[in-house]
């Protein structure tokens, strides 16, 4: 076949792809309006005049811009929206009058019935005093527009659900994504001086009864929400270290990873998941009816064919290096294998070897195979070999000081004293309660964080003794003291070490875990990883530890011996949870039942919440969605616990990989019985049950346990067994291709004493 005539069949299978598409998705136009503002600077607003505006403190964000451009990239790569439909305003041209413009002509004057349109909004929050509201506490919730420091008011929510109800009442579909919080403040926990995406209330009374119609989620919208109206929405890094909002970063993976015609809430519920793993505390809130959350988010994929990813090769360059249309939005990593769509006969295989940004990437022929004429610019591509990306780094902050623990030791009781001669409290753990004050230690200097959130740099240890003077009566106080340096290069985490899979990062804000060191209620100096902006009650939303167990300086020699075994031993076991928490399995082979427990007493189904000690709990596996797809794929199921200390234990199967395939015959049963009963017993904490299935048996399931339990490995491990081993270890290591044939599902579940009867 010639060249031509094979470059013609492909753009012929490349039409019927997406004429095939086209009848799942929506029948009308797709729009988008999306808002990201980093500017709060008004400098080209107009003059604020001293004294009309109250002080709100509007500090400029760092993620929210390059979240829209990502979002925009990801509706023309993923959902087939036209570069003409999208508009976006960003930074000063996001003024309120031009955001309500935007909605009224993007949305609200063409909407006709089918159309669907995506607002997306990233940048501060607040709340406006309305005396008249019909809310309690008389405070409408707002989106900060960048002239609110020349003085513009804020778009409050009343204003958006007129408008909304204005184009539901036309037909259309809306969907709507906020990712900014209500309130500046949101404290808990260690602080970090990270802003939340939310500024102070504006106390001028709007006044306004206006009745505005019943809410749009209630008819249909859906509505996202990246907090709830009293708790923070951060920011964060990509693996690149590009900011973006925690809850948008989580989500646009999820978007990523979603197969065509997946119902919104389970993109909805990996975004959560991934958020509680990555961020300290974080509960995005998802409003819809049920025909809201049970469509895909935004209609069907228009990069997929029955739930096979499908990119088109771009063009072959001299060198044999095949360019594709197609990259991270489209789910390929370093290391994915392709194969021709058209011509299953031909059995060559591409590997991509760069990802060069959303959309495109490169592949080369495997080594010593010839480059077949199938392939050229316009031919299509299925992906048959999926590559699990290198995981995360855990982050930790540990700033250091030289000297060793007797002198930190020495100026902790300093401060003790101080503090208690002004009379404010002295906090001893800021997990159990959030401080309104912190003094803190780092690379160079002390710092004090305040209420509000504001670093205010203090300096040597002397001006730290008379800052505490200034602190009010009545306060509560956390100090966090630094290490000697000694203690963190024992600890031998980042790179140049055989722990690559912790990274040390220079600010506390980037920090998933931070090393700090208490003056305990013996006047002795103890240090723990804490993971910033958590308090106690969070321990029941993640199974991330909010700390390690308090580790007492070596008070014999000077040598820290047993405290940097100690603290190492921790961070590697944070890291351990962590990776497990992060590891991606391939989106198109999700398994279409869940993990949950049945209590054995009462029958009662378990997902979330806790579990009671003393109890007896079965597994079952019962269907992700309202039903089960007509087929179901047996798989081999393997379920293992990690606790909040790092040890995993294997639950089922128990003797190996014997009659654990399921289902056991067609038709598919809404539940499937484990059989793996087991108890609840101390120590009690979080812990997070794994579910993992696989088409292929692991020849040796006991590598799902650690910790002194069973860890023996075999002679010639599989691919999949590789990387559910690195996944357990410090290092981070090459990408694996593995089978695409694979699924981890998390439940994250308390264990808790049992009730005195």
């Amino acid at each position: 076949m010639s060249e031509v005539s094979l470059k013609t069949r492909a753009l012929l299978v490349l039409c019927v792809v997406l004429a095939a598409s086209a009848l799942h998705a929506q029948s009308g136009r797709r729009r988008a309006l999306l808002i990201g503002i980093n500017d709060y600077t008004a400098s080209r607003l107009g003059a604020k005049k001293p004294g009309a505006i109250p002080p709100r403190d509007w500090p400029n964000l760092n993620g929210a811009v390059n979240d829209v451009r990502t979002i925009q990239e990801m509706l023309q790569l993923v959902y087939g929206f036209q570069s003409g439909d999208i508009v976006t305003l960003v930074n000063q041209d996001a003024t309120r009058a031009a955001i309500l413009q935007a909605i009224d002509r993007q949305f609200v004057i063409p909407a006709a019935k089918g159309d669907v349109f995506f607002l997306y909004f990233a940048g501060h929050g607040s709340q406006v005093r309305n005396s008249l509201s019909d809310e309690p506490d008389k405070l409408d919730e707002s989106l900060v527009p960048a002239d609110s420091r020349a003085g513009a008011r804020d778009i409050r929510d009343k204003e958006l659900r007129v408008l909304f109800n204005r184009i539901l009442d036309r037909g259309a579909r809306l969907t709507v994504i906020f990712d900014n919080c209500h309130s500046g403040s949101g404290a808990r926990g260690l602080a970090t001086g990270a802003r939340p995406r939310g500024i102070r209330r504006d106390p001028r009374d709007v006044a306004d009864a206006t009745k505005t119609g019943p809410r749009p989620e209630d008819r249909g919208a859906l509505v996202i929400a990246a907090a709830q109206d009293f708790d923070p929405a951060w920011e964060t890094r990509d693996a690149d270290g590009r900011m973006h909002g925690a809850f948008s970063w989580a989500w646009i993976r999820a978007m990523r990873d979603a197969t065509s015609g997946e119902a919104a809430i389970d993109t909805y519920l990996r975004a959560q998941a991934r958020l509680r793993a990555e961020t300290p505390y974080q509960a995005p809130v998802l409003a819809g009816n049920a025909q809201a959350r049970f469509s895909p988010f935004l209609g069907a994929r228009t990069d997929q064919a029955n739930d096979r990813t499908v990119v088109a090769v771009s063009k072959v360059r001299d060198d044999g290096t095949v360019v594709l249309q197609g990259g991270w939005a489209n789910g390929l990593s370093v290391g994915s294998e392709l194969r021709v769509l058209s011509e299953r006969s031909i059995t060559t295989r591409l590997r991509v070897t760069s990802i060069l940004g959303l959309g495109q990437s490169e592949a080369r022929v495997e080594p010593g195979r010839p480059m077949p004429l199938a392939i050229n610019s316009g031919a299509l591509l299925e992906v048959v070999g999926w590559a699990a990306p290198a995981g995360r780094p855990l982050r930790v902050w540990a700033p250091r000081v030289a000297g060793n623990t007797g002198n930190i030791r020495l100026l902790a009781r300093k401060l003790l004293a101080e503090a208690t001669k002004r009379n404010i409290g002295w906090i001893p753990d800021p997990v159990d309660a959030t401080p309104t004050h912190l003094l803190r230690r780092n690379q160079t200097e002390w710092e004090l964080l305040g209420p509000g959130g504001a670093v205010e740099r203090i300096g040597s240890d002397a001006t730290a003794i008379a800052a505490i003077a200034r602190i009010a009566p009545g306060s509560k106080l956390f100090v966090q003291f630094p290490a000697p340096a000694a203690m963190i290069e024992g600890i031998g985490i980042g790179p140049g070490t055989d722990r690559e899979g912790i990274e040390p990062v220079a600010r506390a804000e980037d920090a998933d875990y931070i090393l700090a060191g208490r003056l305990s209620p013996t006047r002795q100096l103890e240090y723990a990883w804490v993971r910033p902006a958590v308090n106690a009650a969070d321990r029941r939303t993640t199974g991330l530890p909010a700390r390690s167990a308090w580790i007492m300086e070596d008070g014999r020699d000077q040598t820290l011996r047993d405290s940097v075994a100690r603290l190492r031993d921790s961070v590697l076991r944070l890291r351990r949870i962590h990776a497990w928490h992060l590891l991606e399995s391939p989106p198109r082979a999700r398994y279409p039942y869940r993990l949950a427990v049945k209590r054995q007493r009462d029958g009662s189904v378990i997902r979330e919440g806790a579990l009671t000690g003393g109890d007896l709990y079965d597994l079952v596996l019962r269907p992700a969605a309202t039903s089960l797809p007509p087929r179901v794929p047996q798989r081999y199921v393997y379920v293992f616990n990690i606790d909040s200390h790092g040890k995993s234990v294997l639950l089922y199967p128990r003797s190996g990989s014997v009659e654990n395939r399921y289902p056991l015959a067609p038709p598919a049963p809404p539940e499937i019985q484990l059989g793996a009963a087991f108890a609840v017993e101390p120590p009690y904490g979080v812990d997070t049950y794994f579910l993992l299935t696989t088409d292929e048996a692991l020849p040796n399931p006991w590598i799902l346990e650690w910790d002194g339990v069973r860890t023996a490995a075999s002679d010639s491990p599989t691919p999949l067994e590789q990387l559910l081993m690195l996944t357990g270890s410090a290092e981070r290591g090459p990408s694996i291709v593995t089978p695409s044939s694979w699924s981890l599902d998390r439940m994250v579940l308390e264990a808790v004493k049992p009730r005195k009867r």
